[in-house]
């Protein structure tokens, strides 16, 4: 038996072991929820589960529980650390098909458009412009980063350079002094 767990197995593992903290009350988007304990209360009460399905799931959250303090024991404790520390951070829900489709758009996006504070967007424009647009006599037509800058918003120069309303010369100015 290997001491680790390869990916799949790992979110398997997480899958499972969320269930058990479920069964706990401890999910349930942070709030302590219903332990499975009161969870077959309530459903006794209100006589929607047989002695049989009852006792089915008790011994299901036994069994889980043993394979999950099984496979746990005999991973490394580097292993058993990750493990800990992926699983608090882990959380899956129930969803239907249009809100899986649309976490699975936004994450697409995401992937495919960086978002980023204005001001943090500003400081690398102009540190982007300090390297192409100082000193730049390229004209704005041929320019990808004009486009850009000027998609985005980003502010004029204010040095009014005929090729470019970003292009600037500070090396002049200081040359003229």
């Amino acid at each position: 038996m290997r001491d680790y767990l390869n990916s799949i197995e790992k979110n398997q593992f997480m899958v499972l072991q969320s269930i058990v903290q479920l069964m706990d009350g401890l999910r349930n988007a942070g709030v302590d929820g219903p332990k499975i304990t009161s969870m077959l209360e309530e459903w006794t009460k209100r006589g929607n589960i047989t002695k049989a399905e009852h006792k089915n799931l008790k011994t299901s959250e036994t069994f889980l529980r043993k394979f999950l303090a099984s496979v746990y024991e005999r991973l490394s404790p580097k292993e058993q650390e990750l493990i800990k520390k992926k699983v608090m951070k882990f959380d899956f829900k129930l969803v239907d098909d249009f809100t899986l489709k649309q976490v699975h758009r936004d994450i697409k996006d995401k992937m495919n458009n960086a978002v980023v504070p204005r001001q943090q967007f500003y400081d690398w424009c102009m540190e982007i412009m300090n390297v192409k647009c100082n000193g730049c006599t390229k004209d704005w037509n041929t320019c990808d980063l004009h486009q850009v800058l000027d998609n985005n918003f980003i502010p004029e120069s204010g040095f009014d350079c005929k090729n470019c309303k970003y292009a600037y010369n500070l090396n002049e100015g200081r040359k003229a002094k």
